[in-house]
């Protein structure tokens, strides 16, 4: 990469140093999770039965298949550096799932998702730069997702329980945790009758200003979230725009005051917009 990689655990605002520790899986148009092989499988037995026999053979636990962006994105060799940084965090599994929190060259940052190989997964802020012919990783942020409450209320829970609703580590943990605001939840639920969803960002991992600026998000403060899959497709993926003016049509009648994506659906109006960073999802926000 040309540099060191600093991995940080994002809390809020503050960056904190962060030994790196994750794992990774993959995720349309990446590739499918695959079956355990023979030697990730466990080994338990019954009681009373003999043990495995040594000398058989087993085929040697497999690597799985790196994460590779369409290569229709505005920029998939930007994302497929972000992703090879997270793939070599110590416990990262796999990949499944790279976004734009902003892309302005020669300056980006990358959402990147990936599942551990013990279980459970994480959402990262990569941060990429370019000051020649190639792109470089400049840091690595990891998300640190709030703890659940015991209730998180009828609304996040009727969330969490949706089969039509699919939710990152991260996200899920500030729905369990009560931090999303209840337009968004709303929001969420009524797109979900007519569409499947998958939810990329609510609040974790999530810069707190907008990329480039210095004006605040409304990510951060729990009224905004990012679709990145609509119906099983990606937002980014050919023959998918029509689904995606749906859905961008849909949030909007749902009260967001700004709908972001690959197209501006009311030519410059006020509502809708679209710029390189919205190019791969859709992202939908409510006033304060």
């Amino acid at each position: 990469m040309g540099s060191q990689v600093v991995v940080r655990r994002a809390v809020g605002a503050a960056v904190l140093p962060l030994l790196a520790f994750a794992t990774g899986c993959s995720s349309e148009p990446g590739p499918s999770r695959p079956e355990a092989t023979a030697g990730e499988r466990s080994s338990s037995r019954a009681p009373g039965t003999s043990a495995p026999d040594p000398t058989a053979t087993t085929d040697p636990p497999q690597r799985p298949p790196r994460y590779h962006p369409l290569s229709t994105e505005v920029d998939a060799e930007a994302k497929r550096v972000a992703a090879r940084a997270v793939e070599a965090l110590p416990r990262v599994r796999r990949v499944t799932y790279t976004q734009y929190f902003g892309y302005l060259p020669p300056r980006a940052d990358i959402l990147v998702e990936a599942d551990f190989a013990s279980g459970g997964g994480a959402t990262y802020s990569v941060l990429i730069s370019r000051p020649g012919d190639r792109w470089r990783v400049d840091d690595v942020r990891e998300a640190h997702p709030p703890a659940a409450l015991p209730d998180p209320g009828p609304l996040a829970r009727r969330v969490l329980d949706s089969n039509r609703i699919t939710l990152p580590w991260a996200g899920r943990a500030d729905v369990a945790a009560g931090d999303v605001a209840d337009a968004v939840l709303r929001s969420m639920l009524a797109i979900a009758r007519q569409h499947t969803i998958g939810v990329s960002v609510l609040i974790s991992a999530h810069p707190v200003d907008v990329f480039g600026t210095d004006r605040r998000s409304d990510h951060p403060d729990g009224r905004a979230y990012d679709i990145g899959r609509i119906d099983g497709r990606l937002v980014v993926f050919p023959g998918t725009m029509g689904r995606v003016r749906d859905v961008m049509r849909l949030a909007a009648g749902t009260g967001a005051y700004q709908v972001g994506g690959p197209e501006d659906l009311d030519g410059g109006g006020s509502q809708y917009f679209s710029d390189a960073t919205h190019s791969d999802h859709v992202h939908v926000g409510f006033p304060g």
